[in-house]
């Protein structure tokens, strides 16, 4: 009976764990092993911090050890909250960030649909993150994004107060707040960041714009901005410019996916605004560096293949204007180690959606000798492809195409990350192949 007992005492706290998990989990859900990736030693679903890759209830074995820590997390919510957090009947729901506008979420989705991931939110944070603690935020939109909404709480104290903001009113960065209550009303709630919340930002952030953002609004139906527009995708989209009549430039990274495939790609919108557009042109075929990889290397290593030339369906460039090409001169070299070579920057950031934005008077700040140099430009997701332009006698001339997160390079090293461009050296052979460059 002693021997019974035990087992019994064993027992009843993993019987607790699995009622409290299978309420936090909403309607019961078959638990299985049916999902093609099960038992290969990684948690798949996306309810415990999987990769996402099974359905959830179909890798029980190998989630076994996050689904005990999960229901863990869910035990420390009081009652309350929990019967407010409901369940994850939102489309949206276990995609790692908080969507339930009451915890401080996005607002996509309706209230008492996205439990799991707005569970730390509701509570104050948490870190409960396995990368939580590590120097770097990991929370979706403020950092990395690997972390689930409010469980590196440590980690984004700093830059907590970017959550869920953008730039996305055409009003944005005119130097008036127009978010309601705060401002004139003119944009929606937390869409004027740059005006209602102020331009210095934290080193530390993943947009840490140097500590100022100093973009502005361009204006898309004046050249040379109205040469650069949206590059519409099968799956999202990327800044490109004319170089050409219908030739396009952007980087190769917007038409690769993950596995390393080929994304599609739509149609091009010159000086796109809002739903507006100078001109449209569809997609007829592109050139994309054979030498392409996702892989980092260091300065000098290998990192200008972030390239790809686009053919438009008819002569866009013609009717609209179009930038030509520069190659990087020796006296430009000098120029560069002096810091004083100036370039202008603008691309469609994450955070303006189709309202561009650019810095004006940046600098290139190294150019290496494998094609990409490193600037200062106010750049972040959203702007991969947008050119880096240089005005020389009179006209603006393409330098670069914006490329990556670098690793911190000197003269800026303090920041998390430096910004890599492409320039024009890396594919000066396929720019005069297609009759770009001289």
């Amino acid at each position: 009976m002693k021997r019974l007992a035990l087992s019994l005492s064993a027992f009843f706290p993993a019987l607790l764990l699995a009622v409290t998990l299978m309420l936090a989990a909403g309607p019961a859900l078959a638990q299985d092993n049916s999902c093609r990736w099960a038992n290969d030693g990684e948690c798949d679903e996306a309810r415990y911090g999987g990769t996402g890759a099974c359905p959830s209830g179909t890798d029980t074995n190998d989630c076994r050890a996050e689904a005990s820590a999960h229901a863990r997390l869910w035990a420390a919510v009081p009652p309350d909250i929990r019967a407010r957090l409901g369940d994850d009947s939102c489309r949206w729901a276990n995609d790692g960030e908080c969507d339930d506008a009451r915890f401080g979420g996005t607002g996509a989705c309706p209230d008492g649909t996205d439990a799991n991931d707005c569970r730390a939110m509701a509570i104050g944070g948490d870190n409960s993150c396995r990368w939580a603690n590590d120097g770097e935020c990991d929370e979706p939109g403020i950092g990395t994004g690997v972390c689930t909404s409010g469980t590196d709480s440590n980690d984004c104290r700093a830059v907590a107060f970017l959550r869920n903001r953008n730039n996305t009113c055409e009003h944005a960065f005119n130097g008036i707040c127009d978010e309601p209550v705060i401002g004139t009303g003119l944009c929606r709630a937390n869409t004027d960041t740059a005006d209602c919340v102020g331009r210095q930002r934290p080193t530390e952030a993943r947009d840490h714009f140097f500590g100022h953002d100093d973009r502005v609004q361009v204006d898309t139906s004046q050249m040379p901005w109205r040469a650069m527009g949206l590059l519409d995708l099968a799956d999202g989209a990327c800044t490109a410019v004319l170089i050409g009549p219908r030739l396009l430039a952007t980087a190769a990274h917007c038409l690769r996916d993950a596995q390393g495939g080929i994304v599609k790609a739509l149609s091009f919108r010159a000086g796109a605004r809002g739903d507006t557009e100078q001109g449209r042109a569809g997609v007829s075929s592109y050139v994309i560096s054979p030498d392409y990889t996702p892989q980092d290397f260091p300065p000098h290593g290998g990192n200008g293949h972030d390239w790809a030339l686009l053919t438009l369906d008819h002569d866009l460039g013609l009717e609209l204007g179009y930038v030509r090409p520069m190659l990087l001169e020796k006296h430009d070299l000098a120029l560069i180690g002096a810091g004083e070579f100036l370039v202008s920057q603008a691309g469609y950031s994450w955070d303006t959606g189709a309202y561009a934005s650019g810095h004006m008077d940046c600098r290139v700040l190294a150019a290496y000798r494998d094609g990409s140099l490193i600037h200062d430009c106010d750049t972040t997701r959203g702007d991969s492809g947008s050119p880096i332009l240089h005005w020389r006698d009179g006209e603006w001339w393409l330098l670069a195409l914006d490329s990556q997160f670098f690793a911190p390079q000197p003269p800026l090293a303090q920041f998390n990350s430096a910004h890599l461009a492409v320039d024009t050296r890396a594919f000066a052979q396929a720019l005069r192949d297609a009759g770009a460059l001289e």
